[in-house]
């Protein structure tokens, strides 16, 4: 391998070419510090960065989070308060972003455009190695102390902080405490016994000291590992490593890693509280949940025997374990932590119930212990193991890049084993490892043996009990503010002066023109003139059925979809479309049960999914289009089988199962009641539009805070026997409508077996009529009020406004999208996030349905929210503004535009794109018409649509809701 292209400080370890992802991995160490380098070589157009440190914390004071986020504040070369969100609107970026996991920190980016990458790459090059950590950003980033009114110390002292009011709403998620607790338990004495991220009771407790000293020890690059990919060279990248950062270092001699923990000689079983909203009802809430610590994620084999046996356990509602947990009177639904968490170095297997209660949790660990014993007295079927085998190599085939870069999936997917000091290789090149299990799985009793060793005779297990608890969130915050009164009366004048002088050091700061000068940038002379769409579609027709067909680089795999357009229907049908599309393909089809169903789906496909999509016209939104859309995918040598069962989905599904359509509303309420406080923000956007378009008041009632209530009453009254054969008599007439509609058959596939699956097709649909419909869409809801609020439990807010604006072919339309960008850049993060305190904050223009929406997530304020939302339309219209904040807008929206998604995934948006009106010459005017906007453009809308009835809405606890004013509407989800 010595022709491998090596700069002279590295060392070239070895090389591996993957066949079956078209790459070859390259492993070199950096010679003076031992820092690693993968690069995975491809000829793809999108190069992708990652630097990711080990680190290591042992409590939950959240040093790793918190310093991720100061390390992105201001460095060595380039001295500005927020260098990483103001790269994100100065660049081409198709990935921009930084994260904590649970062992250790990533920096990622990707970028089509080189001169992009490269300015990219020094702000995180000197962002991770020479960071400022200046102690007003650790303030700001972490936590402080402040008045309640910044300058009167009489008022009251609370704390603040952008990690402290993420974690405080990732802790109002029953799902994070449950897994962080979880976690807590079956962890004892390694960092994963704690919470990385932070717990908000535990924050107010790390000292600036601390972060030093954890930045000195950790981000290092002797504990750094370096993964790229695309077609960039090694030896170039690894200069600008070189003379960028690594120059400067010597080898440390700590080696920071994750330990072996001490093993359990008997089952843990504990019992923790999360906090809920109403206590009118606790019935049928609490967790119970049974985890199993395994061995080394770096053992590849047995890290693949372990995907295995979750799989043949968990994967589908045929699976043994599945089955039982989703039949079972002890819960509502399988726990969404059911599977194999393999990142961890000690990889664990959890199981359980969400939507049980206390007094069944020693009936729910019977029944677990006893269908992992019923499968080693039976067996599992040698042609299932192979269906699980089958679903290991279609993932690992797939050439993904949907919504998130190829290149870092690839990264990701083996970062584990590279953290760990194990082989990155052997997890992106599966093949050999698949070809011993193919062997393996020959032997009578090969899962059993799995079963019996890597579960039953494993005595380190936990199970916990994560119950409702309706007072915590009050307690909680009775404790915090006793906490603080009691810090408060505590304090020296010297003390309060300090308090109030860093809160106006911080405003000072906030508010200071920075030199951002000094950071590189792209430029609208540096973005292509169009972006590619697909192309090679040859429609033909069978049938009637017009077939649009893709060829693309697919590595093997073949997609398929039927679009069916949605016809009128009734409000019943309509509020029951989400329901219908999540269940219908885990029913039975052609006569067959459900579970005969699921294990065809998972032998011959990557499953079947169906779901619906509601679009204005290009030239009116209330004009509503819309269609459901049915879609699997399977290797090339399956595609028979994949379209006969897809077929089957289509036309023949089982609405006999009543049963099984009960248990399934079940397990959907339970999951999106869970949800709310992840998706707040968009839960109260799609509320707020909702006053102004009826697709958003569409969406509002299927999916968004109408829906979910909605969904809870549905739950409630299908126990009564008529209500639920009316329930499922509706998903026949809904089915009826869509068979009867007009349709149109999808195909992608590789240039060399594009021919075989059309005539694969053509066997399927040769003979199959279809109807014709009217597929103008009414929407028969009522409207929504102007303001409202929505009780959940939460320990933060999420605001939303709205705005009522044109039709997405309006000439308005482009500047309205750039004005979003402006208000956010300009404006809006400075005080929402940076002043504020919330996570998250901004505007974008929903160009589809003719809205403007403002924002704000995890947010610890509510009025002052809405207030900063209208200050910072004056913003726009008084100030001066410079074309600077234009073009980063701009720069912003074209990246969103020209990302690339997976070859599948392109044509596939090409497609419905021109279902629903937008096709490829539509779509480059409209990119042309947004390199075109203005300054005065931007500011004249601004000025004219956004000074007219605006819709506010509040997604928050009981507790806070007193601070809304009078004029909002309350809900409780």
């Amino acid at each position: 391998m010595s022709d491998v292209d090596t700069h002279p400080a590295f060392e070239h370890i070895r090389s591996r070419e993957v066949a079956t992802l078209n790459l070859t991995v390259h492993e070199f160490a950096h010679r003076k510090t031992g820092a690693m380098h993968f690069h995975l070589a491809m000829p793809h157009k999108e190069n992708v960065f990652m630097l990711a440190l080990r680190t290591v914390p042992m409590d939950s004071k959240g040093v790793a989070h918190i310093l991720e986020h100061t390390a992105l504040c201001g460095s060595e070369r380039f001295p500005v308060r927020d260098p990483f969100f103001l790269m994100i609107r100065r660049s081409l970026n198709t990935f921009m972003n930084a994260f904590t996991t649970s062992d250790y920190t990533a920096y990622p980016f990707a970028s089509q455009n080189r001169q992009d990458f490269g300015n990219l790459l020094d702000i995180y090059l000197d962002a991770v190695f020479f960071a400022r950590l200046d102690p007003l950003d650790f303030a700001q980033e972490g936590h402080r102390l402040e008045f309640d009114e910044a300058d009167d110390p009489t008022s009251n002292l609370v704390y603040r902080g952008i990690v402290f009011n993420e974690m405080k709403g990732d802790s109002s998620s029953p799902i994070s405490v449950l897994d962080n607790q979880l976690k807590k338990i079956l962890y004892p004495s390694t960092t994963y016994h704690f919470n990385s991220g932070g717990d908000p009771r535990d924050i107010p407790d790390l000292t600036y000291e601390q972060l030093l000293s954890f930045y000195k020890s950790h981000y290092h690059p002797s504990n750094a590992v370096f993964m790229t990919f695309g077609d960039m060279k090694a030896a170039d990248l690894q200069n600008e490593f070189e003379t960028k950062a690594l120059a400067r270092f010597s080898r440390s001699d700590d080696k920071i890693e994750v330990g072996i923990e001490q093993r359990f000689h008997h089952t843990v079983r504990a019992e923790e509280r999360y906090a809920v909203d109403d206590d009118s009802d606790l019935n049928n809430k609490t967790h119970v949940v049974m985890a199993w610590l395994l061995g080394p994620n770096t053992d590849l084999k047995l890290l693949l025997k372990c995907n295995l046996l979750s799989d043949v356990l968990l994967n589908t509602s045929a699976s043994p374990l599945r089955m039982a947990l989703e039949n079972t009177s002890f819960g509502g639904a399988p726990s969404p932590l059911c599977g194999l968490e393999e990142t961890h170095r000690e990889m664990s297997f959890i199981c359980g119930l969400e939507g049980s209660n206390l007094d069944s949790a020693d009936d729910v660990e019977k029944l677990i212990i006893s269908t992992l014993e019923k499968v080693i007295e039976k067996g599992i079927e040698k042609e299932k193991l192979e269906a699980c085998l089958h679903q290991l190599e279609l993932t690992h085939r797939e050439i993904g890049g949907d919504g998130f870069p190829f290149g870092l999936q690839l990264i990701f997917s083996c970062m584990p084993a590279a953290i760990h000091r194990g082989d990155p290789i052997d997890l992106l090149d599966l093949d050999p490892v698949l070809e011993s299990l193919r062997k393996e799985i020959e032997k009578p009793d090969f899962i059993q043996k799995l079963v019996q060793e890597i579960l039953l005779d494993n005595k380190h297990r936990v199970r916990l009990c994560l119950y409702p608890d309706p007072k915590l969130n009050e307690r909680n915050q009775i404790a915090e503010e006793e906490e603080l009164s009691a810090k408060k009366n505590a304090l020296t004048s010297e003390e309060t002066k300090k308090i109030i002088q860093l809160t106006q050091e911080l405003q000072n700061r906030q508010n200071r023109e920075e030199p951002i000068d000094v950071l590189p940038k792209v430029g609208l002379r540096d973005i292509p003139a169009s972006f590619d769409v697909p192309t090679g579609i040859t429609t033909q027709s069978t049938a009637g059925v017009a077939v649009s067909h893709f060829e693309a680089g697919t590595n093997g795999l073949v997609y398929h979809q039927v679009v069916c357009g949605l016809p009128q229907l009734g409000s019943r049908e309509l509020r029951h479309l989400p329901l219908f599309t999540h269940i219908v393909s885990e029913l039975g089809s052609a006569n067959r049960s459900y579970i005969e169903t699921q294990h065809i789906q998972h032998s011959v496909s990557g499953g079947i999914s169906a779901y619906s999509a509601v679009r204005g016209s290009v030239s009116d939104p209330n004009n509503v289009m819309a269609n459901v859309t049915y879609s699997s995918r399977s290797l090339n040598r399956h595609t028979k089988s994949m379209m006969a069962i897809l077929e089957d989905t289509f036309f023949k599904p089982n609405f006999s199962e009543v049963s099984r359509i009960r248990d399934l509303i079940k397990q959907i309420r339970i999951r999106r009641e869970g949800s709310i406080t992840g998706a707040g923000h968009t839960l109260a956007m799609s509320a707020a539009s909702s006053y102004f378009r009826p697709i958003s008041l569409l969406n509002h009632h299927l999916s968004g805070l109408e829906g979910i209530r909605g969904l809870k009453l549905l739950d409630d009254n299908l126990d009564n026997q008529s209500d639920l054969e009316e329930f499922v008599g509706s998903f026949g007439r809904l089915h009826g409508s869509l068979v009867d509609s007009s349709r149109e058959l999808l195909l992608v596939s590789d240039p060399g077996f594009s021919h075989r699956a059309l005539e694969l097709l053509d066997e399927h649909w040769h003979e199959v009529p279809m109807g014709q419909v009217d597929l103008n869409l009414q929407v028969p809801f009522a409207g929504t009020s102007k303001d409202q609020v929505w009780l959940t439990a939460t320990q933060v807010n999420f605001c939303a406004s709205a705005f009522q604006t044109v039709s997405e072919d309006h000439a308005d339309a482009p500047p309205l999208s750039v004005l979003a960008g402006v208000l956010r850049n300009g404006y809006l993060h400075r005080v929402i996030r940076e002043q504020g305190g919330a996570y998250g904050g901004g505007a974008g223009h929903d160009s589809a349905n003719g809205v403007f929406r403002f924002y704000s997530y995890r947010d610890p304020n509510l009025m002052s929210t809405f207030d900063a939302f209208g200050d910072s339309i004056k913003w726009v219209l008084d100030s001066k503004l410079s074309f600077d904040l234009v073009e980063e807008s701009i720069l912003g929206i074209i990246s969103s535009i020209d990302a690339p998604a997976s070859p599948a995934g392109e044509a596939r948006q090409a497609f419905h794109n021109k279902w629903f009106g937008r096709d490829a010459s539509y779509r480059q005017t409209m990119r042309k018409n947004v390199l075109s906007v203005s300054v005065e453009d931007v500011q004249r809308v601004a000025s004219e649509y956004l000074s007219k009835t605006c819709a506010r809405v509040a997604v928050t606890s009981e507790i806070n809701s007193g601070e809304l004013d009078d004029s909002f509407v309350i809900s409780q989800i």
